[in-house]
């Protein structure tokens, strides 16, 4: 299994190519990056790991971290970026003028 996404879709959204954590682009472990302000968002997908983190920093310092576990997909809806797992959503992301991160309970 692994994490099913689009990266045009992730461009779109972050306005930047995903970079790699190791070095090698084809082992599925990327970072994607967007700042606004004196906010930045990061996400870090391991494909095949079917994991993806999200950190929020303000000015440099950590404000919010959550690690999401069997996700399924990554999917843009508008300026939404949907995080799914066994077809349910478990997290989202809308990108505007702030970046506003909404998890559901388990």
């Amino acid at each position: 299994m692994f994490v099913k996404f689009e990266e045009i879709d992730l461009l779109e959204l972050f306005n930047s190519e995903g970079e790699s954590l190791t070095g090698n682009k084809d082992d599925g472990e990327l970072l994607y990056t967007s700042s606004i302000i004196e906010f930045s968002l990061s996400i870090y997908i391991r494909t095949y790991e079917q994991q993806v983190s999200l950190f929020l920093k303000y000015k440099g310092k950590d404000i919010f971290y959550a690690d999401l576990k069997n996700v399924y997909e990554i999917k843009k809806v508008d300026n939404i970026l949907k995080i799914l797992s066994d077809e349910k959503q478990i997290a989202s992301i809308t990108f505007g003028e702030e970046f506003i991160i909404d998890l559901k309970e388990e």
